[in-house]
């Protein structure tokens, strides 16, 4: 175990309390490690030594590999849970400290985040949440979760896996939906993912990814507000400033609070492991804080956003 691992950034003086911080969790992320180790050995073990009975065993020879199959299918289930369980209790501990360096605030379960975002933003399936963060950029709030969209069953696939985030706003906004084309358009038997309906499609822009989008409103009577266009451009090309594998998938406005929903190419914030060496532990570490400028910079953008809005009214 290299004890002299390096520390992320460790110039700094806050850095070095990170760093500090992280090495006082070792023995923490180790004991919910080798717990897990445990776990997945009994668990494996209690598959093999059932499966091998009913091998041996004098039922039928189909049943009794349908049982043994069925064991096994059922320790790899124990071992995957086990691990995962064992991942989220070290992020648990590593990630309230890193999101406090930055001025921010961390919370594993971010069920209260997903039940309270607006219906239109996703597709109506099976959603979840974690990896809540939470701060202020001045006088502004932001709140940022990891969000997942699953059409479940027994072939669930993936309709959204990124970011979301809330921004209340601090000067009025014009209201608005903005969503992905070809999220909206209807299928051959279905509907689209995202509704639009009871809404007004004003019209479509290019993203900064090439993606076309959707500019959807509740009235039709009047002439577009002149903050719409400039906070239609920016938020469009918010994809630009984040960077790292995401696009924009849909943003709404209620004229009091904006939600931008970001897809990501991967999960944000691990941290942690079967084996967890400083050296290991540390290289998380940095991607970790790397990713809490995200919500950062998000808030920096929307900040912009409203900024150009107020300007514009």
């Amino acid at each position: 175990m290299p004890a002299t691992a390096e520390a992320p950034d460790a110039s700094t003086d806050a850095s070095t309390e990170v760093a500090l911080a992280v090495r006082n969790l070792m023995p923490g992320l180790r004991q919910h490690a080798g717990v897990a180790m445990t776990l997945m050995g009994a668990a494996l073990g209690a598959g093999l030594l059932v499966g091998f009975w009913s091998l041996l065993s004098g039922t039928d020879g189909d049943e009794r590999w349908k049982f043994g199959i069925f064991a096994l299918f059922l320790a790899v289930l124990s071992v995957g849970w086990a691990y995962n369980s064992m991942i989220r209790k070290q992020e648990a501990l590593v990630m309230p400290v890193l999101a406090a360096a930055v001025g921010l605030s961390y919370a594993k379960d971010a069920s209260g985040f997903l039940r309270a975002l607006p219906n239109r933003l996703l597709p109506k399936r099976i959603k979840s949440a974690e990896d809540l963060v939470q701060g202020s950029l001045g006088a502004h709030r932001i709140e940022m979760a990891e969000v997942k969209v699953e059409t479940g069953g027994k072939n669930s696939r993936t309709l959204f896996a990124g970011l979301i985030a809330r921004f209340p706003n601090r000067v009025a906004m014009p209201a608005f939906f903005i969503a992905r084309e070809d999220k909206t358009r209807p299928g051959m038997f279905f509907g689209g993912e995202l509704s639009t309906d009871g809404l007004y499609h004003l019209r479509s822009v290019i993203g900064g990814g090439g993606a076309s989008y959707g500019i959807w409103t509740s009235w039709t009577a009047r002439d577009e507000p002149a903050a719409l266009a400039p906070v239609i451009e920016k938020v469009t090309r918010i994809e630009d400033l984040i960077g790292r594998g995401t696009q924009l998938y849909a943003a709404t406005c209620d004229g009091t609070e904006m939600h931008v929903a970001l897809t990501h190419s991967r999960n944000l914030f691990r941290i942690g492991g079967l084996f967890p060496d400083e050296a290991a532990v540390f290289t998380d570490v940095r991607a970790a804080m790397l990713d809490l400028t995200v919500p950062l910079t998000l808030a920096k953008a929307l900040i912009e956003v409203e900024e150009i809005a107020g300007a514009k009214s």
